[in-house]
């Protein structure tokens, strides 16, 4: 099936201004997973309007993924509206390199048939990660010879997945499959070698049910959609915990 360009009107055409700042709050992502993946909206003239897939492409899903914090664009979908709504919608055109979707060349439609939607790679939200140690309180030292526990978690998002510590030499890491959304990593005895900075990685392949997506680019009318599931391997960092290897401890 090949998306159809619609016999919108454009009764305007408004060229955005280049090289302002961004300001997130003008765009975002709703009924998605999380605030990285859905339906595209962007706020004019006082309301929140939708975004035309009339030749919408991997390069406005681009500046949507940067405009938001949202890591790179993985994919470019669209979902039909069902029929023609009446109301104002917003067809756009960028280069990519925009950092703002308001700096893409921008017309506005009386009706919409195709919601434009956008999928970042940042769809996973960010993993925590904390300390057990025999020091009451302490969230980033353990006594010399103790044992301590590093746990990653993460909101229940999406079932499944794994945990990748990454330890503060040789830049290698511990790995442990997620369950019920979190891994503990078990340290028998700390000496100085465990002292630096840990990270937890979740990573997890996700299958998103999708109308239609595009993830290369292409010109209107040679785009070209694929159709049904989309399957993305996933991942997310979280914050560094330092770690501190301090005295033994006295019994």
């Amino acid at each position: 099936m090949e998306l159809q360009r619609p016999a919108a009107v454009l009764t305007a055409v408004i060229l955005m201004v280049v090289g302002s700042t961004a300001e997130p709050d003008d765009v975002k992502l709703v009924d998605g997973s999380s605030r990285c993946a859905g339906t595209v909206k962007v706020f004019h003239t006082g309301e929140w309007r939708s975004v035309t897939a009339v030749q919408w492409s991997i390069k406005d899903a681009a500046v949507v993924c940067r405009q938001l914090d949202c890591g790179s664009a993985v994919a470019a979908p669209w979902r039909s509206s069902g029929g023609p709504e009446s109301l104002w919608s917003v067809q756009t055109e960028c280069e990519g390199s925009e950092s703002a979707l308001r700096e893409c060349r921008s017309y506005y439609n009386r009706h919409i048939w195709y919601r434009a939607e956008a999928i970042c790679s940042g769809l996973l939200v960010q993993p925590t990660i904390s300390l057990s140690t025999t020091i009451r309180g302490s969230r980033d030292q353990v006594f010399r010879g103790d044992s301590f526990t590093i746990t990653c978690s993460t909101q229940p998002q999406y079932p499944g997945g794994s945990f990748h510590l990454k330890l503060p030499w040789n830049n290698t890491s511990d790995s442990q499959p997620a369950v019920n959304h979190s891994a503990s990593f078990l340290f028998p005895a700390a000496d100085d070698s465990h002292q630096g900075n840990y990270t937890c990685v979740y990573q997890n392949q996700v299958t998103l049910q999708i109308e239609n997506y595009r993830v290369t680019e292409g010109q209107w009318p040679e785009i070209k959609w694929s159709h049904g599931s989309f399957i993305h391997n996933f991942s997310s960092e979280s914050e560094p915990l330092s770690l501190i290897v301090t005295g033994t401890q006295v019994v």
